[in-house]
């Protein structure tokens, strides 16, 4: 028996899914649930390096929604996986411009959260005349101050995590952390490649929960996973600084809704108060006792509410 106060849906089945060959060696994975007349949407998965979360299908009502998931390059079941050529968040826009074309959609509301939400926001920048409403989860807007928060502010709530981080370099070198992982894992020597994209993913799985997880993260996946993060981390996540708020304006007669955690350690809250400055009509929803994961109990009553709300206001039901 479902509770009154419960805002789950019941999870869609997949309808369909496939592999897009996008060119240059890449063929992005996809799955597409939920209703087919319903209105679409494209969810964008975090990272750089995650997965689609097809569990992210409870947030929003199947019988009313085309949801469309996709495996980002190299990620998940995309294939080359852990490929870094041709790789780039404008390889990601234009993939998926490419699968809007693919699934005859003309116009889809773009959703995303963490590194998703910075994807997503560079999409509707790109390409404002395909999106319907721009729905964010802790966003991220990748400027210097923000990456330099991830691998050194952190240090401010979990000193012993950061120090285990940091100690794995040469005290001189532990001035940039950045560019002493990404030497290491892009760098020529396989062991020390994955010891340190390892390190580099078991130091965020350690700072992004407000609750306990339920289990230790895999440290399996840290391989894949910290290579493509560092690629794109070695190139600034390919956005100018302040590149995602200066186009601002291009979202000018979008819907906008973001919220996030307030004690969100890895997208910060004040990565989704200035794109709300930056976008007057934005609706801007911080949620109080809630993290980075909308998995976690908090945060993800929030965001579903939120999620069903904002379709709801897009579709016009």
């Amino acid at each position: 028996m479902r509770r009154l106060d419960d805002p789950f849906c019941t999870l869609a089945a997949p309808r369909a899914s496939g592999h897009l060959d996008v060119g240059d060696g890449h063929q992005i994975h996809w799955v597409e649930m939920g209703s087919a007349d319903g209105l679409p949407q494209i969810i964008c998965h975090g990272g750089p390096g995650g997965a689609m979360m097809l569990g992210s299908g409870r947030f929003s009502d199947g019988t009313r929604l085309r949801s469309v998931h996709f495996d980002q390059r190299g990620c998940g079941q995309s294939t080359p996986r852990g490929e870094l050529a041709a790789n780039s968040l404008q390889h990601s826009i234009a993939d998926m411009e490419a699968l809007r074309r693919h699934l005859g959609i003309e116009r889809w509301l773009v959703s995303g959260g963490s590194w998703g939400s910075t994807l997503a926001l560079a999409y509707a920048q790109a390409h404002p005349e395909r999106c319907l409403g721009l729905f964010l989860v802790g966003a991220w807007l990748c400027r210097k101050r923000d990456t330099r928060w991830w691998f050194h502010g952190v240090r401010a709530l979990f000193p012993e995590l950061w120090e285990a981080f940091a100690g794995a370099v040469p005290p001189e070198e532990r001035g940039d952390l950045r560019a002493a992982y990404c030497k290491r894992i892009l760098g020529d020597d396989p062991e020390i490649a994955a010891d340190f994209a390892t390190r580099l993913f078991l130091y965020e799985e350690g700072f992004m929960h407000f609750d306990a997880p339920l289990t230790p993260p895999d440290p399996l996946r840290g391989r894949d996973y910290g290579r493509i993060f560092a690629h794109y981390a070695a190139h600034d996540f390919f956005v100018d600084d302040d590149q995602l708020l200066r186009e601002a304006d291009r979202l000018a007669g979008i819907p906008v809704h973001i919220i996030t955690g307030r004690y969100d350690c890895c997208t910060t809250p004040e990565n989704a108060f200035d794109l709300a400055q930056a976008v007057p009509h934005a609706v801007l929803e911080i949620v109080p006792g809630a993290g980075h994961y909308p998995t976690e109990p908090t945060f993800a009553r929030a965001v579903a509410r939120a999620a069903q709300s904002f379709a709801a206001r897009v579709g016009g039901w």
